[in-house]
């Protein structure tokens, strides 16, 4: 019976040094037999370490149900001895354990087939462990064997070098060993079959065979050498450039690999079978391996990698296309027809598996915004966004974002800041480990969608600005494999685009070397290349601090000074982007020493700004360091508005979260309270988006976003809340910010440089914006001036501001009311959390009732309505939602309106039972609240004799004193009826606990508490409401 055994039994797992390997004793192992595994941890964390370790095993063959070992258990605990390694006494770094698999799985021993296994300190967050999953295979009793050496099945040798060949039977066999199909060596019934084989070829790809026979059964073994041949030198292609070059020819392309350190690459792909094949080794100009392949199929993708030193294999860095295994999880609907990651392309080592992709005859995306005029910079204002937590997750793609371009614009920003798009590690991440920077990552669509998207932004005025991580890279960035040391996983000393070592305490992932030319010039490359192929319009580069040289260690005070290099690299990079693109953004997240941050700022650069600390203090009602005008740029002394400051970014609490969890309160008013909150977050709106200069806001905080930026981690997926958009005051939010936004952009003076800020009454605070030249008297909105007042304290207060000149000035967010200043010093009395924008023109007024502290809407005057017995009905409509009281007026033929009772809010109907037959009456009714009041039309009844006096009877048969009350005040029924209730409400219809509920014919109410004003006091007699007023002392 001839048997072929193509799958080598994996006793060797081995890295590119040799190091991190697994063997077994037997050689062939059976899950039903005691099996000694012996794993070496050099070149992992675990090397060096003396604490415990323990193996952690699964089942990772044909296994769908409690597949893992019963001992992993994370931390282990003495419970999970039986997973403790041994460590060798010879060596530290070499750990073993025996145990059956079947009892260790308990499992029958044919369901194990193969295991997986890695080593761990007794818990995972140590970060001490061996890098890679280690496989084992195992045999079921059957005639089997498996070459021990060499450990890979192809491999590359000299002409001339001796290949030690060591094969294991389980059984004793008869041997034979063929080189390209010649019988070379053989040997009779042995179990360990041994040979020395000399490369005597001097080029080609050579196959060894190896035949086991027992007993009429054979196995047959293989594995491939080859020998290894000089690099042709030969000039790349006149115009041809690093990367994939495509021809005039559709049949053809030209690949160019920026490789300077290393000394051979070969193109693997279906062209080559997806083997080492000479035909596809790569010719070398320089610092470049280049080929040219041709007899294509036009339009066809053609997924490939290149094999580099004959051990990396790796994606093309410049393509802009980069396949993965995870794009099985890219839905159909965001990249339709997204060609497979190849199987032959799989490896053991997950950073070589990727691909680039050429294509030829693409088709061209065609603009329809060729010339995009960009706003200026001190007119930004940036949306920062991330698509995968702005959109559902059918949705998250740049399709779905350009649906919703129209409510983005809405709001009145002109440009979105992408958070990062290019080929990033896995599909859900916020992008700040990316590894190729030429390729759009396919989990938000394809390039041509994103193109779309792009030039959609432009048709509706918006600008586009990347945020792109050049401080560090992640792996598989070729540009890193291809110098990385794989036994420590770092960079090698000579790799000539990154630090071995991090030179700042931030750094995530692998620090790129900006004083080496090879970095800069992928830089400049890679900002030419978006602002070119895709138009975007400017940059946000993430921690642009760590483009130093200067070794800060782990000192963050270091880090953060004045650094001349660091400022003399941005300055370079900036320069090489204006040579081609002269109104590009350059944004840098910077937060270093101000005067390094004024040079850069001075340069033309822009810098973010955080001022999320000073308002979420005041969101909250703190007054410790709750001071704002470091969000102007003149306050930093900065000859330009080129500070992008913000309130939240994706690297800040949100403040509505804040708010709800951790602000202050007093009394009946807390910050805590969701309504309230949304309330103060307009406040702060208008004390942010005022001041001149860029400024941005990150998703959703205009309508209140209040999940935690930890919730499901850091940087974990977060709860999609548009529902939020169906409540009433989240949309007033929503609104208020848009028109704010939108007065800001709409009006000159909002770019002044001469902004005055009056911070000394604490959490008082007060901003002018003064026209240039400053004009006391403006005839229209060109000379027109700004004066911004908030209380972001807890209680309602006085106040003394300062406008910048006397007369007339209009509450734009309350109707344009005008408030007449006839003192320098002029003084206001706000509500908490209450904030007014002053014009000195009057403007046209957004909707009403956006902010609660401005004039309600006036309710409708709809029937006056004679009731027998009862008295006049008035009904209204109630049109406010931010009224706290309507009052019921009434007048007599000419006397003059007075005020007969006040009601709750949302009351829409009222008996007045205090009138006579046969009389002419006109009734008005005001909304009432802590601003102001609105009133409705006025409406004439004339009364018959239907109506009797029995309510006014009621009422004058209460007798109510003292009035005014100071510290009680008693009712009592002259007739003896009952009063039941008691109900007390102030001027703007605030209810009174009164802590009275019985029948009695009198009843004294203790007035004490109550501030001095006018109360209104409802009364239930006989289960008749009876309204009286008492002023309190």
């Amino acid at each position: 019976m001839l048997k072929f055994q193509f799958q080598l039994f994996l006793l060797f797992i081995v890295s590119l040094a040799n190091a991190q390997t697994v063997t077994t004793t037997p050689a062939i192992p059976q899950a039903s037999e005691a099996v000694t595994f012996t794993v070496n941890t050099e070149g992992t964390s675990l090397e060096g370490y003396t604490g415990e370790v323990y193996i952690w095993t699964w089942l990772s063959e044909n296994c769908t149900t409690d597949c893992d070992a019963p001992t992993n258990i994370n931390p282990a605990t003495s419970a999970q001895s039986e997973a403790l390694m041994t460590r060798s006494q010879s060596n530290p770094n070499i750990y073993k354990i025996t145990f059956v698999p079947a009892d260790f799985f308990n499992k029958p021993a044919s369901e194990i087939t193969q295991i997986g296994l890695k080593l761990k300190s007794i818990d995972w967050d140590d970060n001490k462990q061996t890098d890679k999953d280690l496989l084992v295979d195992f045999s079921d009793g059957s005639f089997g064997v498996s070459i021990i050496n060499p450990v890979k099945s192809v491999f590359f040798v000299n002409s001339g070098q001796d290949i030690n060949i060591e094969v294991a039977g389980n059984q004793s066999a008869d041997f034979q060993l063929f080189v390209d199909e010649v019988l070379t060596n053989s040997k009779v019934n042995i179990s360990t079959y041994s040979y020395t084989l000399n490369v005597s070829q001097n080029s080609g790809s050579i196959t060894v065979r190896i035949e086991a026979t027992n007993e009429g059964e054979q196995v047959v073994k293989e594995f491939s050498y080859i020998v290894r041949t000089p690099t042709i030198t030969e000039p790349l292609p006149a115009g041809m450039k690093k990367g994939i070059n495509y021809h005039a020819e559709a049949d053809k392309v030209t690949l160019a690999l920026w490789a300077p350190n290393n000394q051979s690459a070969y193109v693997i792909s279906e062209l080559s079978d997806w083997q080492i094949d000479l035909n596809y080794k790569m010719k070398r100009d320089g610092e470049i391996f280049w080929i040219t392949l041709d007899n294509l199929t036009p339009g066809k993708e053609y997924p490939f990698q290149y094999l580099v030193d004959e051990q990396i294999y790796m994606a093309e860095p410049f393509a802009d296309k980069i396949l993965d295994p995870d794009d099985q999880y890219i839905p159909e609907t965001t990249y339709p027809d997204l060609i497979s990651y190849p199987q032959e392309a799989l490896h053991t080592e997950w950073y070589f598996n990727r691909a680039s992709v050429f294509q030829t005859n693409q088709e061209e995306y065609q603009w329809e915004v060729d010339n995009f005029e960009q706003p200026e910079k001190g007119e930004l204002v940036i949306y920062e966004l991330l698509i995968r937590d702005f959109l559902g997750s059918n949705d998250r793609n740049y399709e779905g974002l350009i649906d919703t371009l129209s409510y983005i614009k809405s709001l009145g920003v002109n440009a979105i800041e992408l958070m990062p798009i290019m080929e990033f590690n896995g599909n859900n991440s916020w992008g700040y480990n990316p590894a190729f920077m030429f390729a759009p990552d396919k989990f938000y669509g394809t390039k041509n969608n994103f193109k779309a998207f792009i030039d959609e932004c432009h048709k509706n005025g918006i600008a586009v600005i990347l945020d792109i991580a050049m401080n560090h890279q992640d792996a598989p960035s070729p540009f890193l494999l291809m110098d990385l040391n794989f036994n420590t996983f770092a960079p090698e000393d000579d790799n000539l685009w990154f630090n071995q070592q991090a030179k700042h305490p931030f750094n995530v992932f692998f620090d790129m070397n900006h004083e080496s030319i090879y970095t800069q010039q992928l830089l400049d490359s890679i900002n030419h290349y978006w602002l070119e192929e895709y138009k975007v319009d400017g940059y946000r580069f993430d921690l642009s601090k760590g483009f130093t040289q200067t070794n800060s260690g782990d000192n963050v005070g270091v880090w953060s000074s004045r650094d001349n290099s660091r400022i003399a690299l941005l300055k370079r990079m900036a320069d090489n982007i204006w040579n081609t693109h002269p109104d590009a953004y350059v944004i840098l997240e910077h937060f270093a020493d101000n005067s390094e941050e004024t040079e850069l700022a001075n340069y033309g650069m822009m810098l973010w700004g955080n001022l999320h600390y000073a308002y979420s203090q005041l969101a909250m009602g703190y007054e410790d360091n709750a001071k704002i005008d470091y969000a102007y740029h003149e306050t930093r002394g900065w000859n330009n508005p080129h500070l992008v400051s913000y309130m939240e970014s994706h690297d800040e609490e949100r403040l509505m979260y804040q708010l709800l969890n951790n602000g202050n309160n007093s009394g009946g008013y807390s910050t805590k309270n969701v309504n309230t909150a949304l309330e103060r977050m307009k406040a702060v709106s208008a004390l942010f988006y005022t001041i001149p200069g860029p400024k941005m806001l990150w998703q959703f905080g205009e309508f209140g976003y209040d999940v935690s930026i930890d919730e499901n981690g850091r940087t974990g997926e977060k709860p999609l809340l548009w529902n939020y958009l169906d409540e009433v005051n989240r949309r007033r939010l929503l609104k208020t910010t848009s028109e704010i936004i939108k007065l800001r952009n709409s009006y000159e003076v909002f770019n002044t440089q001469n902004v005055v800020f009056r911070e000394n009454q604490k959490l008082f605070k007060e901003i002018s914006l003064l026209n240039e030249p400053f004009i006391s008297s403006p005839a229209n909105t060109s000379e027109m001036n700004v004066h911004v007042i908030a209380n972001m304290d807890v209680v309602p207060k006085a106040f003394n501001t300062s406008f910048p000149h006397q007369g007339n000035w209009f509450h734009y967010l309350s109707d344009g009311d005008t408030l007449k200043v006839i003192n320098d010093v002029f003084s206001v009395f706000l509500q908490p959390g209450e904030f007014r924008i002053y014009t000195d023109v009057k403007l046209a007024s957004p909707e009403k009732e956006l902010i609660n502290y401005s004039n309600p809407k006036a309710p409708e005057l709809t029937d006056l309505n004679e009731l027998a017995q009862e008295g006049v009905s008035i009904s209204w409509v109630d049109n406010s939602n931010i009224e706290l009281s309507y009052s019921i007026y009434r007048k007599a033929g000419e006397e003059e309106f007075e005020e007969i009772d006040r009601v709750g809010a949302n009351v829409t109907n009222y008996v007045d039972g205090e009138v006579s037959p046969d009389q002419q009456y006109i009734y008005k009714v005001s909304a009432n609240n802590s601003y102001s009041s609105s009133f409705s039309e006025e409406l004439l009844i004339n009364t018959t004799s239907v109506l009797s006096n029995s309510s006014r009877s009621l009422a004058s048969d209460l007798i109510m004193y003292p009035n005014p009350a100071e510290e009680f005040i008693t009712i009592t029924s002259a007739s003896g009826k009952m009063i039941s209730k008691i109900k007390i409400f102030d001027s703007v219809g605030k209810a009174y606990k009164v802590s009275y509920e019985r029948n009695s014919i009198d009843s004294t109410i203790d007035t004490s508490h109550l501030e001095e004003n006018l109360y209104f006091i409802q009364i239930l007699v006989d289960g008749e409401w009876i309204a009286k007023k008492f002023l309190k002392r």
